[in-house]
């Protein structure tokens, strides 16, 4: 194989590429969209939780008298310290509540620390790592100490980011790779093209290289776009820089490459054998269906989330790829695509 003659053709495709405006637009409007206007949306919970745990009220208290493992029901108190109790159908205000369980009462002007709240509401208060809230009110009232719930957020916001990161270089040679041979056809530059003194490796090579590059040229410039918008916008709540992690740089640099791969070969092959790009692109589209179902899984807590599984899963792909390659050098004739032509 002659590496020189598969880059002209990588050269003729970077051409049509260019001129073709349904291309150009999916290679820039989806990076665009993954990059810049998704993160804006995904962050909002993350700033609005930061917001909560990061600046509690300015309360000012005046303890009289102090509780501990004391049963409130159906009362009316103010400034005192409770703990270890139980407090049911009563209002309170100005008191420090620690370690009890709060239910269908009235909290104003408190603080409380470590406690269960059940279909209650806090009004002006200060609420710190409560151990379960159920159908509870805030009004004008903060939460902090939510570090767990925090990070088990910024995961799923972050994974289903990476998700629609990962889009790219499946989706892209979706319309880029259906235009690699019925492209061909409907400009009637097929036949000239097959009648050229190159291998069918060295076009392979060819027409899957220059959707390769393009389509991992976006992804790559796509994540670093949507690395520095996260990073800005989450920053003034969370004090530090949450993204690149080491499960998105595996993904981008391992599973990303692979998928693409593995949607280009696909791709390709059923390109070459039909003669509409519709057809082609709604085939094709059937190569995104194993990245969301990894995904999910990993959500659902069907599979183990983290670096390991990703690695095994790309070896996965990386296997699916040369299963395609092979069947695709066995089954790319140059002959039968001249002679089945309509």
């Amino acid at each position: 194989m002659r590496l020189s003659r598969a880059a002209i053709v990588m050269k003729k495709d970077f051409s049509e590429f260019r001129k073709n405006r349904y291309i150009m637009a999916t290679l820039l409007f989806m990076p665009l969209l993954v990059a810049v206007v998704l993160p804006m949306v995904y962050v909002v919970p993350i700033n609005e939780l930061g917001s909560q745990r990061d600046h509690p009220l300015d309360l000012e208290f005046d303890i009289t008298a102090s509780y501990d493992d004391v049963n409130f029901v159906n009362a009316t108190a103010s400034d005192l310290l409770i703990q270890n109790s139980t407090i049911s159908n009563s209002v309170l205000q100005g008191c420090i509540i620690r370690n009890s369980t709060i239910v269908a009462s009235n909290v104003n002007g408190s603080s409380v620390e470590f406690c269960r709240l059940r279909d209650s509401l806090f009004t002006n208060s200060n609420i710190y790592s409560p151990v379960e809230n159920i159908h509870s009110s805030l009004m004008e009232s903060q939460i902090m100490g939510q570090d767990d719930e925090m990070t088990r957020l910024k995961d799923i916001i972050f994974n289903v980011l990476l998700i629609l990161l990962m889009m790219i270089p499946v989706t892209i040679p979706t319309v880029t790779a259906s235009y690699s041979f019925v492209g061909e056809k409907t400009n009637k530059s097929l036949e000239p093209l097959l009648a050229t003194p190159i291998t069918d490796i060295e076009l392979l090579v060819g027409k899957s290289g220059s959707i390769f590059f393009v389509s991992m040229g976006a992804t790559w410039l796509s994540f670093a776009v949507c690395v520095v918008a996260v990073d800005i916008l989450t920053y003034p709540v969370l004090g530090y820089y949450p993204l690149p992690t080491a499960y998105w740089m595996t993904g981008v640099i391992l599973l990303a490459p692979a998928m693409c791969m593995m949607s280009i070969l696909a791709n390709v092959l059923i390109s070459s054998k039909v003669n509409d790009v519709r057809v082609s692109q709604q085939v094709g589209g059937i190569v995104v269906l194993p990245l969301v179902l990894f995904f999910i899984s990993s959500f659902s807590g069907v599979i183990a989330t983290g670096i390991l599984p990703l690695i095994l899963f790309t070896l996965l792909v990386i296997v699916g790829d040369l299963g395609i390659l092979a069947l695709s050098l066995r089954t790319f004739k140059r002959e039968e695509i001249l002679v089945n032509w309509k």
